[in-house]
C-alpha cells in the first residue's frame, strides 16, 4: 500500500489567489508543507517548476499524484478533503453552485481586473498607468458584490464559504492598495470586509499583502496613494 504524503503548496503569499488558499488551509488546519516561488525574481520560469506547472503560476497543489494549478480547485479540493462541517463548500446542490458562481466570478471579473491593474503598474509605473479607467472598472466590481449582499451576509449566502475566502484577499489588494470600499458608497460590502478581517485567518492576507505592497513600492520606486475611509 503507498504512504500517502502530505500536500505541497507552490507559493508566494504576495499573490491574493496564494493568500485565499492559505487562508483556508489555516481555517482548516491542514498539514501542507510550502514552497516559496519568488515571482518578483522570476522563480515560476525555472525549469524544474515548469515542469510541475507550465502555466508558471502560483498556488500549485501536489497532493500526491495529484497535481493542480488553479487556486480555486485546489480550494474546492481541500474543502472536499478537510472541510469535516461541509458549510465552506456545501453539500446540498443550489447551495454549491452558488458557490461555485461565485468563485467564477471572482476568477473571470473581479480578479481579472485587480491583475489589469497591478500588472500595469509594475509595467509603466504608478504615475504612467490610467488610475481613472482602472478605478471604473473595479468600481463596477464592488457594485456587483455590493448587490449580491444586499439581501445576504456572505457572497453566497448566509454563511462564510470559499466564495468569501477567494474574493476577500483580491478585494483587499485593490482596496488597500488604490480603491477604497467607502462605506458611504458600498456599505453592504464594507460592512462585509469588516467582518472578513475579523477571522483569525485573515492574518495571513494581511501579512501577505503587507509584503505586496512594500515589493511593488520598492521595485518601483513609488508609494501608493494613503488611503483614508
Amino acid at each position: 500500500m503507498t504512504e500517502l504524503k502530505r500536500p505541497i503548496l507552490y507559493y508566494d503569499d504576495r499573490s491574493p489567489p496564494v493568500r485565499s488558499c492559505l487562508m483556508l488551509i489555516k481555517m482548516l488546519n491542514i498539514d501542507v508543507e510550502l514552497r516559496f516561488v519568488d515571482l518578483f525574481k522570476g522563480a515560476q520560469f525555472d525549469k524544474d517548476f515548469l515542469a510541475l506547472n507550465p502555466q508558471h503560476s502560483v498556488p500549485t497543489l501536489v497532493d500526491n499524484d495529484l497535481i493542480l494549478t488553479d487556486s480555486h480547485v485546489i480550494m474546492i479540493h481541500l474543502a472536499e478533503q478537510y472541510d469535516k462541517a461541509e458549510t465552506l463548500w456545501p453539500k446540498a446542490y443550489k447551495e454549491r453552485i452558488q458557490v461555485l458562481n461565485r468563485l467564477f466570478f471572482e476568477c473571470s471579473f473581479l480578479f481579472r481586473r485587480d491583475s489589469d491593474l497591478m500588472s500595469e503598474i509594475m509595467r509603466k509605473g504608478l504615475d504612467q498607468v490610467d488610475a481613472a479607467y482602472h478605478e471604473r472598472k473595479l468600481k463596477e466590481a464592488y457594485q456587483a458584490m455590493e448587490q449580491y449582499l444586499e439581501k445576504q451576509s456572505y457572497m453566497a449566502g448566509d454563511q462564510l464559504t470559499l466564495a468569501d475566502i477567494s474574493m476577500v484577499t483580491t478585494l483587499s489588494t485593490v482596496s488597500e492598495l488604490m480603491f477604497p470600499v467607502l462605506a458611504s458608497q458600498w456599505s453592504h460590502l464594507h460592512c462585509w470586509f469588516a467582518t472578513m478581517q475579523q477571522l483569525d485567518a485573515y492574518q495571513v492576507n494581511r501579512m501577505g499583502l503587507s509584503k505586496l505592497r512594500h515589493t511593488m513600492q520598492q521595485t518601483g520606486h513609488f508609494l501608493f496613494p494613503q488611503q483614508e475611509d
